[in-house]
């Protein structure tokens, strides 16, 4: 037999779950937002690398061209 205690009990146990749940969510939030700020870096950080082969590909053309010329 239901009774009202256990009723309440249980309508306690799934307040205490809500809590966790929108706990869980928060800390998801706050995981997106980490891994959205992470991603950004990284992409900064590619576009830097490729700064970096376009100048080296450049010096080095100029070298070729300059010990063409020395020829």
């Amino acid at each position: 037999m239901i009774t009202l205690e256990r009723v309440n009990e249980r309508k306690e146990e799934i307040a205490a779950d809500i809590t966790k749940v929108e706990e869980a969510l928060t800390n998801v939030n706050a995981q997106q937002t980490q891994l959205q700020a992470n991603l950004l870096a990284l992409r900064g950080a590619i576009q830097q690398v490729d700064f970096f082969i376009k100048e080296c590909e450049e010096n080095n053309k100029e070298d070729n061209k300059e010990t063409t010329e020395d020829e």
